[in-house]
């Protein structure tokens, strides 16, 4: 099975997501893209928790919720912390090589999915 529909999957579940106001959510999920690509992982789970409450969790569950998806591996180690989960991640070049790129693809399906919706 191909990843990129799960990353559309859970993109679009972000962009749905109702309980947060439609202009910041899509100021975080921009900026949490931004701190993925230039920062790294470890930076783009500490960014949410920073903006859990504008969105950040919101965008967490979603991206969690793909690296545990069977299609993705699953690249989640179950059973551990968030934090420590992260941390294991940067621990195998091809985990998180893949991470970034899917938690980089559902961003920016996310993210088009909500300006679409303006």
């Amino acid at each position: 099975m191909l990843i990129e529909p799960r990353c559309a999957f859970f993109g679009s579940r972000i962009a749905d997501e109702k309980s947060v106001d439609s202009k910041r959510l899509q100021t975080v999920v921009r900026n949490s893209l931004g701190v993925l690509r230039e920062e790294g992982l470890f930076a783009f789970y500490l960014y949410l928790k920073y903006r859990w409450d504008e969105g950040g969790q919101v965008i967490w569950e979603q991206i969690k919720s793909l690296w545990e998806d069977e299609v993705t591996g699953p690249l989640w180690k179950g059973g551990l912390e968030d934090r420590e989960g992260v941390i294991a991640l940067t621990e195998s070049l091809y985990e998180l090589v893949l991470a970034r790129e899917v938690a980089e693809k559902a961003l920016t399906y996310a993210l088009y999915g909500l300006r679409a919706g303006d």
